[in-house]
């Protein structure tokens, strides 16, 4: 079954991969959406057996450390590829096209890539490293070659923006006016503190970003058993060099994966007071580690019991505030209203990716959509509640998967970077409930009883 969880993780990778933020030259939203629905069925199908799936399916034949690395070779192919259509698309925002550079940092990546894939006797570290380091230096290329600019993506911009006031003793949160535009800091405090550092010494943002990222990867890799680290780095490879997260080499989430990851990495060595002090940092930094909480609350009342979640849960606020406590008393109004309630206006949701929210928005207004995910989070942690769920790592990860996806899903507003943040859990599920991470010899303790931790299915 470990292979089959593997297939399915890499077949949703691809197809987020595909979409990616829609496509130019769209018609009408409704026919882009009609487009767009196949993938959205397969999406949440593949979802479905991913997470939930029993059978194996002959997956060990579909799947296997070899094949993810000739996906991650045609992926860097595939960036290449991408990386020359934005020096020609964005030529009007100063992206600057250097031949020689180009071709140096991307034939190195493809052979050094070609020589894991395709050689003998390859080390997970190497692969790891190769790897890591394409990715590296393909985003080393990116900040050289392409400004940081709100013409092409104002997500960094912003932040820069919100991060120099406060560096000069302006609130973030003033209104920010820009040639014609006006811009109100839609994110949550934590994301200034995350980048705050590099913004006051004047280094591009987008360093922070990779470093970010990189140290994401090195926790899965770090945390694998030695003689399961050639499918945790194919793995890890495979979602580093994806074309998507390449293109995008201007995203600012990566400090709420890296919250993400290590507070499960953290869970895994069952060091989980500092779990729940992250989890709460990360809470700070985006909103979608808000839908995950209560599971992680949940995975602590099934360990031993309701004291056990009450600790964890002043733990994370505690985190929480320490990302948010300084801004609460000048700018609390601006950032319920900024993150929360200034995207519903719209006659649709604005989701030109893969979603649900857009046909629902023919039945219920935009605004409304809000109650609605409310709804459903309430009755999936209502069905884990009383169906005793979240007894280990594996099954609390599968449930906030579960439902992050359907959240995002009904979203009023949907970018095709919410699926690779998604994706960030996937992959550490995927680790875990293969049994590829290293486990701790302790057993889980559920509430005066101890049960064993649960073996892969």
């Amino acid at each position: 079954m470990e292979y089959r969880r593997a297939g399915w993780f890499t077949l949703l990778l691809v197809i987020v991969n595909l979409v990616g933020d829609g496509w130019p030259g769209r018609p009408t939203p409704w026919s882009h959406q009609i487009f767009l629905l196949p993938l959205t069925i397969l999406f949440i199908a593949g979802t479905v057996v991913f997470l939930f799936g029993r059978r194996e399916s002959g997956a060990r034949k579909a799947w296997s450390p070899e094949r993810a690395l000739r996906l991650a070779f045609v992926f860097e192919v595939s960036a290449a590829g991408l990386f020359l259509y934005e020096c020609r698309h964005f030529i009007a925002q100063e992206y600057k096209f250097y031949p020689i550079a180009i071709a140096a940092v991307f034939g190195a990546a493809l052979l050094g890539l070609g020589r894991v894939t395709f050689g003998r006797a390859i080390s997970a570290g190497w692969i790891f490293g190769v790897t890591v380091g394409s990715y590296v230096i393909g985003m080393l290329l990116a900040i050289a070659s392409f400004p940081l600019t709100y013409l092409r993506s104002d997500m960094m911009p912003v932040i820069q923006w919100a991060d120099t006031n406060l560096v000069e003793g302006v609130s973030p949160y003033t209104t920010i006016f820009v040639g014609g535009r006006v811009y109100d800091f839609p994110y949550l405090p934590g994301m200034l503190v995350a980048y705050l550092p590099l913004v006051a010494m004047h280094l591009d943002m987008r360093f922070g970003s990779m470093l970010y990222v990189v140290g994401c990867a090195w926790l899965i890799f770090v945390t694998a058993r030695r003689e399961r680290q050639l499918e945790v780095a194919a793995l890890v490879g495979l979602f580093i060099l994806c074309p998507y997260l390449q293109y995008r080499h201007e995203l600012y989430i990566p400090p709420h994966w890296f919250a993400m990851v290590l507070s499960f990495v953290l869970m895994q060595r069952r060091r989980f007071g500092w779990a729940a002090f992250v989890f709460g940092i990360g809470m700070g930094i985006y909103q979608f580690s808000w839908i995950l909480f209560p599971f992680f609350v949940l995975n602590g009342l099934r360990r031993r019991g309701w004291g056990e979640a009450l600790k964890l849960t002043v733990i994370g606020a505690a985190g929480a505030m320490a990302m948010v406590g300084p801004f609460l008393a000048s700018a609390s109004k601006r950032i319920a209203s900024n993150t929360v309630g200034q995207w519903a206006g719209g006659a649709h949701a604005n989701a030109d990716p893969m979603n649900l929210s857009y046909w629902l928005t023919y039945v219920i207004h935009p605004d409304k959509l809000l109650r609605l995910q409310a709804v459903l989070m309430v009755g999936i942690f209502g069905y884990c509640f009383f169906r005793e769920r979240c007894c280990d790592l594996a099954d609390t990860l599968r449930w906030m998967i579960a439902a992050l996806t359907v959240f995002i899903l009904c979203n009023v507003m949907v970018d095709g970077y919410f699926y690779l943040m998604l994706l960030v859990p996937m992959l550490v599920y995927t680790c875990v409930a293969n049994g590829w991470w290293v486990e701790v010899s302790t057993d889980y303790v559920s509430a005066g009883s101890i049960r064993p931790v649960q073996a892969p299915n």
